[in-house]
């Protein structure tokens, strides 16, 4: 217990210290993820072994803490950024994505498995989707209309892997998988009408829930409680906990308004612990010396995700007609955008090492690029916004 106690309170103060070290930087060019997965590589067995990952009641919450991630992915996809014309051809752009990522890890110098090869194309075309909301709020962005393209294509770069995951690296047949997929949708539609006839009926619950002296906490109980039985109900149907917490958070977003105080309490207790956790602890299972002893493999990984993920995104965008007008460099930003992988990937490495399906050697380089992405995008896109601006100004003197 004690030792459990002590990994977790160095867990606790790395999930501090990886903000402060961001935010010591102006400009928010490196988001607190890298830094936060960093340390926890740095503190753990493969660094200062100050961190145990695997004692007692640490294995438990970084699942919880994986389970959060996509949790909040499934709730913050709003149905609208994924129809119409923008977001079928963002799945188109995610398609092709797939494809060249097939091509590229079928053809690249490394033994594969079959699943491996599928892990690691599915990883080539993620998007982390909460990633990019991040960079383009604190930018001021979220609201521009590259800001609602860029969700559009980070939003279905989340979405698609997710089910991919699920229909090609399961054991089960792909017509259960989608069973259970629909299982789920079943789950949301039967909440909401009852989530709406308890508020229409004014019934003792609904008082107590709604109206209580202690409401907000009564309400974040039952959510939480809500969530964590849907991801334990996903997970003993034999779903993958990433489609489980997809599937528990786009349930969330069906029995709450978008109003509802109780969706802040519940991104506090994801970001405030259980993802930060995660993240220190899915760190703690990557060689950062290993990832970063072959510099060649890690560039050239980004450089993979930049071919396969940006290039389509920027070719569909500039052959879309609501897009093709848009200005070259807001396209080439948002197929940039699109690039950022890191929570993405570092669950699917997590899940497909953990089935045998991907080397923990693979896992870290992967992991330690992924990492670097959250660096490498916001500098890159931050450079091209300030050439755009530097060139313009010079066009008007």
């Amino acid at each position: 217990m004690a030792a459990a106690l002590f990994s977790l309170a160095i867990v606790c103060v790395a999930t501090f210290v990886g903000p402060f070290l961001s935010s010591l930087i102006p400009g928010n060019w490196i988001q607190a993820g890298a830094f936060i997965l960093i340390l926890g590589s740095l503190l753990g067995p493969h660094g200062a072994g100050l961190i145990d990952p695997a004692a007692p009641g640490l294995p438990l919450l970084r699942q919880l803490g994986l389970a959060f991630i996509f949790l909040m992915g499934g709730y913050n996809l709003e149905p609208s950024r994924v129809v119409g014309s923008t977001g079928r051809h963002a799945m188109l752009a995610w398609l092709s994505s797939f494809g060249l990522g097939l091509l590229v890890a079928w053809l690249l110098p490394l033994e594969f498995s079959a699943k491996a090869l599928i892990a690691f194309a599915i990883s080539l075309t993620s998007t982390a989707f909460s990633k990019v909301e991040s960079i383009l709020s604190a930018r001021h962005e979220l609201d521009t209309p590259m800001g609602k393209v860029t969700e559009s294509y980070g939003a279905t770069g989340e979405l698609l892997p997710v089910v991919a995951v699920a229909l090609l690296l399961e054991e089960r047949s792909p017509l259960v998988e989608l069973g259970i997929m629909a299982f789920f949708v079943v789950v949301a539609l039967v909440g909401k009408r009852l989530v709406l006839h308890e508020e229409h009926a004014h019934s003792k619950l609904d008082v107590f829930v709604h109206k209580g002296a202690d409401s907000n906490q009564m309400m974040l109980r039952l959510v939480i409680a809500i969530l964590v039985g849907l991801v334990a109900l996903g997970v003993i149907l034999g779903a993958d906990m990433i489609v489980a917490g997809f599937a528990a958070g786009f349930i969330l977003r069906q029995l709450t308004p978008d109003d509802s105080p109780v969706i802040g309490q519940v991104k506090i207790v994801a970001y405030g612990f259980f993802v930060p956790v995660a993240f220190v602890l899915s760190g703690c299972n990557v060689d950062v010396f290993e990832g970063g002893s072959e510099p060649l493999v890690v560039a050239g990984f980004i450089l993979l995700l930049l071919l396969v993920r940006g290039l389509p995104v920027f070719v569909t965008l500039s052959l879309a007609p609501e897009t093709r007008s848009m200005n070259p460099w807001r396209r080439f930003n948002i197929a940039i955008y699109s690039c950022t992988a890191m929570s993405t990937v570092v669950a699917m490495t997590s899940v497909a090492q953990e089935a045998g399906d991907m080397t923990a050697h693979i896992a870290s380089v992967l992991v330690f690029a992924a990492a670097l992405t959250t660096i490498v995008v916001p500098i890159i896109t931050r450079l091209v916004e300030k050439t755009h601006s530097h060139a313009q100004l010079k066009s008007h003197a």
